[in-house]
């Protein structure tokens, strides 16, 4: 089984991954700021969380306990989330730093824009540190922050692994 979890995960994951980066490549192509345009691509990771799970309870005789398709779902997702970051990063490094400093130049914008409503919740003192972040801000922490995100793709694991849970008696 635990071969079988692993291979279907690579093969849903791998194709989710490069799904996301063909979405950021689209972005990069026609927007001016294709970093803070890329999460709609989650919605990739949540269809083949379940393409994933829905496959492996098929092969499995239309049978799947929970922990099995928690585990098919959470490591395609994980797969799909690396295989993207890794690509984003790569593409950043080797290709074009461009949309990199106009994503932390936009941030630092928006941040300073919305100081007055920002002073209700946060000090000063934590918002200089906040624009100090940005300016301390290096490619790779796009990988910590797609797996962050992406995460966010476990609610939908977890509610298609209940879904498509089918025990024998």
């Amino acid at each position: 089984m635990k071969s079988k979890v692993i291979s279907l995960a690579l093969f849903f994951g791998g194709i989710c991954g490069l799904l996301s980066f063909l979405f950021f490549l689209a972005l990069y192509s026609t927007q001016p700021d294709p970093l803070s345009l890329r999460r709609p691509d989650l919605g990739f990771n949540v269809l083949f969380v379940f393409l994933s799970i829905w496959y492996y309870r098929k092969k499995s005789g239309g049978y799947l306990q929970f922990y099995e398709g928690f585990s098919v779902g959470f490591l395609t997702n994980l797969i799909a989330a690396l295989i993207s970051a890794f690509s984003i990063y790569l593409f950043l490094i080797l290709i074009d730093i461009t949309p990199f400093t106009t994503w932390i130049s936009e941030g630092k914008k928006f941040l300073i824009e919305q100081k007055v409503s920002m002073s209700q919740i946060m000090s000063e003192e934590n918002f200089n540190s906040q624009l100090k972040a940005f300016d301390n801000a290096r490619p790779h922490q796009l990988i910590f922050d797609e797996l962050i995100f992406k995460q966010f793709a476990v609610v939908a694991v977890s509610l298609t692994a209940m879904a498509l849970r089918r025990q024998k008696n």
